[in-house]
């Protein structure tokens, strides 16, 4: 009678044993699978945390920024190209570029960044195609630009129909600009030959 009840205590206590250990296996395969994703969205949170930084306003350059083009027979296309440099301490991102009118195509290969102290070039189409007669425009960037995020590309050209006269309009025009130039003036409220720059902010 004693060895039976002796088999039957430990059996008992196996069976108790072995439950036991079930248990606690299910209980940390869950807490396993309750972790991982908690661990994996701590890394996430902190990798964006660590990748949030604050872009600093930088001041540049846009070399010729204001230019008189020659006479443009009606229907042709004016290519333009103007050089920025990034004169500041902090990365140049632009944000946005705002031609002032539909007919100037901006290039979509023309870069968003430019870091500091390098020069990237900026490419614009003008389309001759709508109107005769004189065609000033404006080209506004917009980014981390020094001091109030915009900067200015203004050009002007005369559109004019198809003719054999063509070199003597754009003679007469070019003695225009260097008349304005020489006296000091501008023309149609545009300064001649004006470099667009911004200056560092200094606190």
């Amino acid at each position: 009678m004693e060895i039976k009840s002796t088999f039957i205590s430990r059996f008992i206590a196996r069976l108790v044993s072995r439950h036991a250990m079930q248990s606690a296996s299910r209980l940390t395969s869950r807490l396993a699978v309750a972790v991982v994703p908690f661990a994996v969205l701590m890394v996430g949170a902190s990798t964006l945390t660590s990748c949030r930084k604050t872009v600093r306003p930088t001041a540049i350059q846009i070399v010729d920024s204001i230019r008189h083009y020659p006479a443009t027979v009606l229907g042709d296309d004016l290519a333009m190209v103007y050089e920025v440099r990034n004169i500041g301490n902090s990365m140049l991102v632009i944000t946005d570029i705002q031609p002032a009118v539909p007919t100037i195509e901006v290039d979509k290969d023309n870069v968003d960044m430019i870091p500091p102290g390098k020069t990237a070039r900026l490419k614009f189409i003008f389309h001759s195609d709508k109107n005769i007669g004189l065609a000033r425009h404006i080209i506004r960037i917009f980014g981390n630009i020094e001091p109030k995020g915009e900067a200015q590309i203004i050009f002007d050209t005369h559109v004019v129909r198809p003719s054999s006269g063509i070199l003597d309009y754009e003679e007469y025009y070019q003695e225009s600009v260097d008349k304005a130039k020489a006296s000091g003036k501008d023309i149609g409220g545009i300064d001649v030959g004006r470099e667009y720059t911004t200056e560092p902010v200094t606190n």
